[in-house]
C-alpha cells in the first residue's frame, strides 16, 4: 500500500504524543516512503528524520490555570504552526493527542479545505462527553488506542477506527524482570522507578514529594532507584531537587526499560501509568493540578469517572492506588506505597496481561494503513 506524492502534516504537542507520533511516522515511511511529512514533535519524532516544524516543549503545559500562564507563548507558537502548515498545504492534518492545541488547529485547518484525522481519542468517556458531536464538524477521521472508545462516535459522522496501542506492541506479553535488570546492569537489586512526568510544573509540584515519600519509607541498600530520561533539561530539573533531598538516581534512556526493571512505580499520572501496567509493574498513581482547575473541574462537574489514572479506566475500577490533589503528601503517599510494596506482584499480573491483550491491534502497522486508506479514499 504506498501513496506516491502525498503530504502530511503531525503534530504531536508533548512527551507521550511524541511517542505516538514517531511510530506513526515510521509506519507511514516503511509503507510509502515517498510520502513527506512535517511535524511538530520532540526527541522521538525528530529521531525520524522527517522535517520538523518546530519542538513541542512549547505546547507541554497541563491544566486549565496553567495553559493560562503560558499563554502568550503558546498563541505565538500556534499562530506559527498554523502558518507553516497551512504553507506546507498538507493533503491531510493529523493531531496527535492534546485536543486543546490540535482541535484549535484542525478547525483552521478544514475551514481551508484541509482533511483533518485525529490520532487518540480525547477523553469523552471521563469529561466533556458530547464533545463527540463538536468534534464532527472538524474531524473526519479518528484513530482509537483503546478498543471501548470506537463505540462512543457510532452516533456521528466520524469514522473511528481502534489501531491500538504502540506501546502494548512495544513491551511483550510476558515481562523478565530479572533479564531487564541485569541489561540495566541492577541484578540482584530491587528496582524502584521514579517518574515525575515530562511538563515542567508537574515535575516540580510531583518530584518533591516523592522525594520525601521515598525518604519516608526508609528503603535498605539492597533497593536501587531509577528514573529514564525525558530530555536534558528535565533530567537537571529531577537531579536538582533529587540532591536537595540527598536521593541517589540511576538513570535509564528508556522508561519502558526502566518501568520493565522495575519491581515498583512512583510515578504521575498519564501514559507512563499505562506503560507500567504494560510492564507488569505494581505502581502508585499520583496527581495535581492547580488550586483553579481543580476548582473548575468539581464545581462544573466535568470528570465522569471517580478515577483517572489509565489502569483504573481500562479496568472499569480501583485496580493500582491513586493519591490527588489535596490527599498528595508524603504521608499518605508513603502509607499507599507500603501497602503496594507488601504484596506480591501477582497480585496485579493477570488483570495487567488481560488489559495488555486487549490494546493490541490485528495488525502491528494498522494506524499508518488507517492513515493511507483515509488519504487514497479521500485525496
Amino acid at each position: 500500500m504506498s501513496v506516491p506524492g502525498f503530504k502530511v502534516a503531525l503534530v504531536a504537542g508533548e512527551a507521550s504524543s511524541d511517542l505516538l507520533g514517531a511510530a506513526l511516522i515510521e509506519s507511514l515511511q516503511t509503507l510509502s516512503p515517498t510520502i513527506r511529512i512535517l511535524a511538530v514533535g520532540g526527541e522521538k519524532i525528530k529521531a525520524t528524520g522527517v522535517e520538523l516544524l518546530a519542538d513541542n516543549e512549547v505546547f507541554s503545559v497541563m491544566g486549565l490555570a496553567e495553559v493560562l500562564k503560558d499563554l502568550p507563548k503558546i498563541l505565538k507558537a500556534k499562530k506559527h504552526t498554523m502558518q507553516a502548515i497551512t504553507a506546507f498545504a498538507p493533503d491531510v492534518f493529523i493531531g496527535v493527542d492534546s485536543p486543546d492545541l490540535n482541535f484549535s488547529l484542525a478547525k483552521g485547518l478544514k475551514k481551508q479545505g484541509i482533511k483533518v484525522m485525529h490520532y487518540v481519542s480525547p477523553s469523552v468517556w471521563a469529561w466533556r462527553p458530547k464533545r463527540v458531536f463538536k468534534m464532527a464538524h472538524f474531524i473526519d477521521g479518528l484513530m482509537t488506542l483503546f478498543p471501548f472508545e470506537v463505540e462512543l462516535y457510532n452516533q456521528t459522522a466520524i469514522s473511528a477506527e481502534f489501531v491500538g496501542h504502540p506501546l502494548a506492541q512495544k513491551i511483550p506479553l510476558q515481562v523478565d524482570k530479572d533479564q531487564a535488570k541485569a541489561q540495566l546492569g541492577l541484578a540482584k537489586k530491587k528496582v524502584l522507578a521514579l517518574l515525575p512526568g515530562s511538563r515542567k510544573r508537574e515535575i516540580n509540584t510531583l518530584m518533591p514529594v516523592f522525594a520525601e515519600t521515598i525518604k519516608s519509607l526508609k528503603l535498605d541498600a539492597e533497593w536501587q532507584i531509577i528514573s529514564a530520561n525525558v530530555s536534558p533539561a528535565k533530567i537537571d530539573q529531577v537531579q536538582a531537587i533529587a540532591k536537595a533531598h540527598q536521593l541517589d538516581i540511576h538513570w535509564v534512556d528508556d522508561a519502558s526499560d526502566a518501568l520493565m526493571a522495575a519491581d515498583f512505580a512512583l510515578l504521575g499520572s498519564g501514559t507512563v501509568a499505562l506503560e507500567a501496567m504494560l510492564c507488569k509493574t505494581p505502581m502508585v498513581v499520583a496527581y495535581h493540578i492547580s488550586p483553579l482547575t481543580w476548582w473548575i473541574v468539581k464545581t462544573f462537574r466535568m470528570m465522569q469517572l471517580p478515577y483517572y489514572s489509565l489502569p483504573n479506566v481500562l479496568h472499569q475500577g480501583f485496580l493500582v492506588p491513586e493519591v490527588m490533589q489535596r490527599a498528595l503528601n508524603p504521608n499518605n503517599l508513603a502509607q499507599a506505597c507500603t501497602e503496594v510494596m507488601s504484596k506480591p506482584a501477582a497480585t496485579w499480573v493477570d488483570e495487567f496481561t488481560r488489559i495488555h491483550q486487549s490494546l493490541l491491534p490485528d495488525d502491528p502497522d494498522q494506524a499508518g494503513k488507517a492513515v493511507l486508506r483515509f488519504l487514497e479514499s479521500s485525496c
